[in-house]
């Protein structure tokens, strides 16, 4: 997938309706492919032509699910993205914003659908808070509903973006976004004669200031963790699908009768009762089969699902290599792939959340809230790994033990061991308050000297 372009100052009508019609024949179809295997419909098993009068097995294994699972609950697990500023009264506007629109829950599902289609899209609007109050909104877009147009620089600029999605099969609703304003369509098909028409229903202008669209992207291909892998995932389908149909084969095998046979009356009487009477020979009855080579089985199991991780890059965190009581360090070796993906992504996708930040505090100075710049602000990002607490105790006692500050290491902490750095600090500061008063209210044996009796009068 690549960034779409155009060199135009406006779009017409005309202009909508040839790119979201291209968008949908050229983009569609491969986005619903790849959200199909992250939901385990994969396409290629399902689609397999049946043998007729044979056993018809279509397992599909839902391994994306497995890998993108993986991949977000690694990078982008709710509320393992932080933000941090000397700015406090900034920040705390800020948080104020993203406690409004569960941001942790919607950073996340923009990670995921990066893993998926090699983007996602975050619109910006204002809304309500609580209180009733103006404050900005964003929300998660389906990639499969929006086209965004880029120009024809070295580092491309959005122009434009058009959202259109669904209402029935003979409508749709149609959004364009440029710097200044939103233009609001409906999209009348004629299914008949597969032709669509505009009919513009409004503007209104938006005061962002630029394009309310965020694009995060996963590479410059805008390439999801599950494509490069589809082809092995389809091995992996027909490999569980093809033992099935041999074990149904083995279930309705033969039934081989020597110098014998069975009426109707036999046979209901067989399925009743399951035995033989009266056999002519030991060998009189058996079943025709054939073994099922499940040593290669096996093998090719293994193999494929192994490189299905090596070729994703994600790890198998259920596999031996994670068992209980490893080391962190050789947690570290094994993540050490995995790690260097999740690290890129993570650069590119903290491109997204600046100029998200950047958007929200544009309307802060409308609004006339309290105020920073956008680079005030610094991401921190944590990683959801398995950890050894034990190891991690000893680690942050080595730490205390050469000097380093207080708030380094608990912040290195785990956030399983400890969620919220500011939060302990501010609970050991009342702990060590609380002792020194315990401390202070203990008497003094020199303000209240006793008399010393040594017998002598």
């Amino acid at each position: 997938m690549q960034k779409l372009r155009t060199d135009k100052d406006e779009l017409s009508p005309k202009d909508i309706l040839e790119y979201i019609e291209t968008y949908e024949k050229e983009t569609v179809p491969k986005l619903d492919m790849l959200w199909d295997y992250y939901l385990g419909k994969n396409t290629k098993i399902l689609s397999k032509r049946s043998i007729p009068d044979n056993p018809d097995n279509k397992t599909p294994v839902s391994y994306g699910r497995k890998i993108i699972t993986t991949f977000t609950g690694y990078a982008y697990r709710p509320r393992y993205i932080t933000y941090k500023s000397e700015n406090e009264a900034y920040l705390g506007e800020l948080e104020a914003t993203f406690d409004e629109n569960n941001e942790h829950i919607k950073t996340s599902l923009n990670g995921r659908n990066t893993g998926i289609f090699g983007v996602s899209y975050e619109m910006l609007y204002i809304g309500e808070n609580r209180l009733g109050q103006p404050e900005t909104k964003f929300a998660v877009i389906d990639p499969r509903e929006l086209i965004l147009l880029n120009d024809f620089s070295i580092e491309p600029v959005k122009n434009f973006a058009i959202r259109f999605y669904m209402v029935n099969p003979e409508l749709y609703k149609v959004v364009v976004y440029d710097d200044n304003k939103l233009t609001m369509y409906d999209m009348i098909r004629d299914r008949n004669k597969y032709s669509s028409k505009l009919v513009l229903t409004g503007t209104e202008a938006h005061y962002f200031g630029e394009l309310p669209i965020i694009a995060y992207y996963l590479g410059d291909e805008i390439q999801g963790i599950i494509e490069p892998v589809i082809p092995l995932i389809d091995d992996y389908d027909v490999l569980v699908s093809d033992s099935m149909v041999e074990f149904d084969r083995y279930a309705n095998s033969y039934l081989k009768l020597v110098k014998m046979s069975i009426g109707a009356e036999d046979q209901r009487n067989l399925k009743r009762k399951r035995i033989f009477e009266q056999l002519p020979d030991k060998d009189a009855v058996s079943f025709l089969t054939k073994d099922i080579p499940t040593a290669y089985i096996e093998f090719m199991t293994k193999l494929i699902r192994d490189q299905i991780h090596i070729q994703s890059h994600v790890p198998d965190l259920g596999s031996g290599s994670f068992a209980d009581g490893i080391s962190g360090v050789a947690v570290d070796r094994l993540m050490f792939d995995f790690e260097n993906v999740v690290s890129n992504a993570e650069a590119e996708f903290d491109t997204g959340l600046y100029d998200r930040i950047r958007l929200i505090t544009n309307m802060y100075g409308i609004m006339g809230r309290t105020a920073g710049t956008f680079d005030e602000i610094m991401i921190s990002h944590k990683r959801n790994k398995p950890n050894n607490g034990l190891e991690f105790s000893q680690i942050a006692l080595n730490l205390k033990n050469t000097g380093i500050s207080q708030y380094a290491i608990v912040d290195y902490m785990p956030d399983d061991i400890i969620p919220d750095t500011d939060a302990e600090l501010e609970r050991e500061k009342e702990e060590q308050d609380a002792a020194m008063a315990d401390i202070e209210d203990i008497p003094n044996p020199d303000d209240n000297p006793e008399e010393v009796d040594n017998g002598d009068r």
